[in-house]
């Protein structure tokens, strides 16, 4: 009962950890407006979504994976619209108890399951990704899972195991479409570097078991999976651009997050220590010979290859379309720290042991500073991705307007926030296979802001002014039909 009162106190402070600029920023976030919008849709609907009209002027088909709109939609609505920010601190809660029932299996070591748990909590990485309601929390939990359970199976043949990595596998596949891509990469990898094909045949097996279990609809979210994919791979030199000034100098903005990455793409071995210390320790246990048993091995593989990933992503520019590289470092998030227990435990019977709590110690102290700087700076602070008072002012006299206008907004972010608090129709798409039909303004501007209002039959402008001024479009003629702070309503 003690043990697994322990396993506990980690979790339950990192929820707190994780929930708090949340508490203190309740109206941040991007991506949860869309959630809601899909959780609306599954409500009216009576189940996964079908066709997604309402508000999105390019309308398309459901084709998020559905494991997340399912676990939402058991709650009452206003409670998950009020409470979203803490889900994804919950999930990552769960998994924290899974690293350490995980390590104490493994080693028998109360100490190194607490300190794994501790060395995750402690991963800048993680904090910014779980600060609004996302799969990736659970994404991860299950990825952990499939590979832990591949490895017991390998050691000891017991199919147990094996149920275990396709069962999570296949929930994979149904809950997060970025830890997808990277069981499929890892597959490849553990299939080539063991030479055993297990790797590969569960991914397959999962990916036959997703199809059968959401009954074909997994085929709706591969293909807006590789929409996305294409449509990056056609505009990645523009992923983090201006949408008014295309590619331009990131100091020049109050971005905050647009910052940071730029610093990712200047020099990556620096950033992703930064982003997770943790994998430092790795190094060092290959320098010091302690690699020798067969857990510490497949630990190494795993950090070391999504290390490679992380760096093949952000350095090489033809590759970024595979996602943003610091997030592969989440992927080994755990054997990161699982690694850095070991390390430090066996630092500790050596003459190096007061060197190695020292060394940790500072490792600690950096990453808690860095964390607490991304909490507050790119969520407390943050207010390009917040329903400010004065967004929350400009949606409330949109909504009242009597002939609601089809809007343009700018910055895109700021779209599914406006549909789900203006009802009015957002020139933006409501699936992924339908990106490309918004490339003309997404993710800048290909023809003049004019131009595109003309084509496609737009009204007005919704402009944040802290994004882009009115002379940035380069309008001839205008006019303001409201201003309320930094938000413009704009008519050409």
């Amino acid at each position: 009962m003690e043990i697994i009162l322990l396993s506990l106190i980690i979790p339950l402070l990192a929820l707190i950890f994780e929930s708090y600029p949340r508490f203190l920023n309740r109206e941040f976030g991007v991506d949860i407006w869309t959630h809601l919008l899909y959780l609306k849709e599954y409500h009216k609907q009576k189940g996964i979504p079908r066709k997604i009209e309402d508000g999105f002027l390019v309308s398309g088909t459901y084709d998020y994976p559905p494991a997340f709109i399912f676990i939402l939609s058991k709650f009452p609505f206003r409670l998950v619209e009020k409470y979203e920010f803490l889900f994804s601190p919950f999930f990552d809660a769960i998994h924290l108890i899974l690293i350490y029932i995980i390590a104490y299996y493994l080693t028998g070591n109360i100490i190194i399951a607490l300190l794994t748990q501790f060395f995750y909590t402690l991963t800048p990485i993680i904090i910014l990704e779980n600060s609004s309601a996302t799969p990736r929390s659970m994404g991860y939990t299950l990825f952990t899972i499939v590979l832990i359970s591949l490895f017991l199976f390998n050691i000891n043949g017991s199919y147990i195991y094996l149920l275990s990595a396709v069962i999570s596998g296949s929930l994979i596949f149904l809950s997060h479409r970025f830890t997808a891509q990277g069981f499929l990469f890892f597959s490849i990898f553990l299939t080539i570097l063991q030479r055993n094909f297990i790797y590969s045949f569960v991914f397959i097996v999962c990916f036959i078991f997703a199809l059968i279990l959401s009954k074909g609809f997994y085929i709706k979210v591969l293909k807006g999976h590789m929409g996305n994919l294409i449509f990056w791979y056609k505009n990645i030199n523009f992923r983090f651009a201006h949408q008014v000034k295309g590619n331009y100098e990131e100091y020049k903005t109050k971005d905050f997050i647009f910052r940071l990455y730029n610093q990712f793409l200047k020099f990556p071995p620096f950033i992703f220590a930064i982003t997770n210390p943790w994998t430092l320790p790795s190094i060092f246990i290959i320098l010091l010979g302690l690699s020798a048993t067969p857990i510490t091995k497949f630990m190494l593989a795993w950090v070391i290859f999504s290390y490679i990933l992380a760096l093949l992503t952000t350095w090489i520019p033809k590759l970024r379309f595979l996602g943003e590289g610091q997030r592969y470092l989440e992927l080994s998030a755990f054997p990161a720290a699982f690694l850095s227990s070991l390390l430090l435990i066996s630092l500790l019977k050596t003459n190096y042991g007061s060197l190695a709590v020292i060394l940790y110690s500072f490792i600690s102290l950096a990453s808690l500073i860095t964390i607490i700087v991304i909490q507050r700076k790119g969520i407390i602070k943050e207010k390009l991705r917040t329903l400010t008072p004065g967004m929350k002012s400009m949606f409330k006299y949109l909504k009242n307007m009597k002939n609601k206008p089809d809007l343009l907004c700018i910055p895109h972010q700021i779209t599914t926030n406006t549909i789900y608090h203006t009802d009015c129709r957002v020139f933006v798409n409501a699936d992924y296979a339908g990106i490309n039909k918004i490339s003309e303004v997404y993710p800048y501007f290909t023809k003049p802001i004019p131009e595109v209002m003309k084509k496609y039959r737009l009204d007005m402008i919704l402009l944040n002014s802290d994004y882009a001024k009115i002379e940035d479009l380069k309008l001839r003629k205008y006019v303001i039909i409201k201003n309320i702070d930094n938000f413009f309503l704009i008519k050409i």
